[in-house]
């Protein structure tokens, strides 16, 4: 068996050749965004952050490492990133192991578009969008927006500054953001500068306060925070595809909490009480 880590092109990579089967997991550093939700997820603790130099005076996101020697190529960190910025190949083919096992789900990215409702020469999707992924196309009676769907992080952004109503986009991490104003150290504006979705802000008096509307509950602040307590990022709910597996739970435990799994499990519960009841029913209505 051999394990190997290069960084080469603007991507980490690290990988295990055995002698039937190789594995490769590809992290992009233009899409990460220095959050933390792999870290949590990663049952081997493979995964770091490693503080960034600033750059021009602004706060530079954290940098994520990973251990060959400790990661297993399962891709769970895979599974939850919100910018899908990992990627897991098995024997060269994009393969989500633990997707593919049917122990883990996939993120629910829910974003619809009706390019019948675009007014002509509006690009105000295009132009709001933090993360560089909507694109507008306009010809002769006709307009066409593309969204990269599997690289939305779901902030709505573009849903907000839409005039007609042509862009529906549905958070997929539900949570909270609370700024600590006394805690903040003075005109410290780390946060912001990090933040992916322009999700801080700064009001009148010149404090953080959050734009909770588009705020995705990634985590990107919290690395470069110097105040302990100044901010307090809790995710209560993660929307994604069903699994029957128990496996999953652990790892919505550690992304959201106790309270997280429990809400899961007896929406889970009351969906089976529903469809028991409605199979007894004449005519299964």
């Amino acid at each position: 068996m051999k394990r190997y880590k290069k960084e080469q092109d603007g991507k980490l990579e690290v990988g295990q050749v055995l002698y039937t089967k190789s594995y490769k997991l590809t992290l992009d550093r233009e899409l990460c965004k220095g959050c933390h939700l792999c870290i949590l997820a990663c049952p081997r603790y493979a995964i770091k952050l490693n503080e960034a130099k600033d750059a021009d005076g602004k706060a530079s996101a954290a940098v994520v490492d990973i251990d060959e020697n400790l990661c297993d190529f399962h891709g769970i960190c895979a599974v939850v990133c919100p910018f899908n910025a990992i990627s897991i190949t098995v024997d060269g083919t994009d393969n989500i192991p633990v997707v593919a096992r049917d122990a883990f789900p996939t993120l629910i990215r829910d974003i619809n578009v009706d390019s019948d409702k675009c007014q002509p020469g509006c690009r105000k999707c295009e132009e709001a969008c933090p993360l560089d992924i909507v694109k507008v196309f306009e010809g002769k009676g006709w307009m066409s927006v593309d969204i990269k769907k599997e690289l939305c992080a779901g902030c709505r952004i573009c849903w907000s500054v839409c005039p007609t109503g042509a862009i529906n986009v549905t958070k997929f991490i539900e949570g909270t953001v609370r700024v600590d104003p006394g805690a903040c150290p003075k005109d410290c504006h780390r946060c912001l500068d990090v933040c992916p979705v322009d999700a801080l802000a700064l009001d009148e008096e010149g404090k953080v306060k959050v734009r909770e509307m588009f705020c995705i509950y990634c985590g990107a602040c919290l690395p470069v925070c110097p105040s302990s307590g100044a901010l307090t990022v809790k995710r209560s709910e993660i929307r994604h595809t069903p699994i029957k597996s128990g496996a999953w739970n652990k790892g919505l435990e550690k992304l959201t909490s106790v309270e997280g799994l429990m809400r899961e499990l007896a929406a889970e519960r009351s969906g089976k009480k529903y469809d028991a009841i409605k199979n007894l029913m004449p005519g299964g209505e």
